[in-house]
């Protein structure tokens, strides 16, 4: 009988010596794959503060002069030129004004995509990549949204020209919702690509460590 009772006192000790140890271990590892996480995610949350430094720099009232100068002449000769080139309706009248057939269009700062550029600048400043990678997927992304802000005006042209009731809706919320999936997509391409935060399979320190067990 006392044989028994200690070997039953003995199983439940074991069990919650054991049951203490797993809690423990599970613990653990969740805060090194929390440290981990943070690890990969910090460059984001960098990138997203000198984003922000950025623009806040190029609002003072002298810059932002400056840099409407340049980016607005850059984007209304770039897309009358892609205009001209695809054989579209697309006129000059001049600066800053374009004209698609016979809706006219007036190119402002905001309409340049100069905020989408910089975003991804500081994207990829803080990307934990090699550099070469890093360049290469800055240069797709700038080459992407410059292409696709200069296609924007010729769209918007021919929705003004023909059914100009749509115009103010698709051009406040779908083309900024486009741009930034459009970028926010590129990012986890090349991250994917360089076998960061969404690169498939990846493992944590503690799944290596069961690999190299097994």
């Amino acid at each position: 009988m006392n044989k028994s009772l200690n070997f039953t006192l003995s199983i439940n000790k074991k069990y919650t010596v054991d049951k203490r140890k797993r809690i423990r271990k599970s613990k653990e590892q969740e805060q090194k794959n929390r440290k981990e996480f943070m690890q990969l995610i910090r460059p984001l949350l960098y990138s997203m503060v000198l984003w922000f430094v950025l623009l806040s720099i190029l609002h003072i009232p002298f810059i932002k002069d400056y840099l409407r100068e340049i980016m607005v002449g850059f984007t209304h000769y770039s897309a009358v030129l892609i205009g001209k080139l695809l054989f579209l309706p697309v006129h000059d009248p001049g600066y800053p004004i374009i004209r698609y057939a016979d809706f006219s269009m007036k190119v402002i700062l905001e309409c340049t995509a100069y905020n989408f550029y910089l975003f991804v600048f500081a994207l990829y400043l803080f990307a934990r990549w090699p550099l070469k990678n890093r360049l290469v997927a800055f240069a797709i992304s700038v080459a992407i949204i410059f292409l696709l802000n200069s296609s924007r005006f010729l769209i918007m042209g021919a929705i003004g020209s023909s059914w100009p009731h749509l115009f103010d809706k698709v051009h406040d919320y779908f083309w900024n919702i486009l741009f930034g999936l459009i970028v926010f997509l590129i990012y986890i391409f090349a991250h994917r690509r360089s076998g960061g935060l969404f690169a498939p399979g990846i493992q944590t320190g503690a799944d290596q460590k069961r690999v190299k067990e097994h």
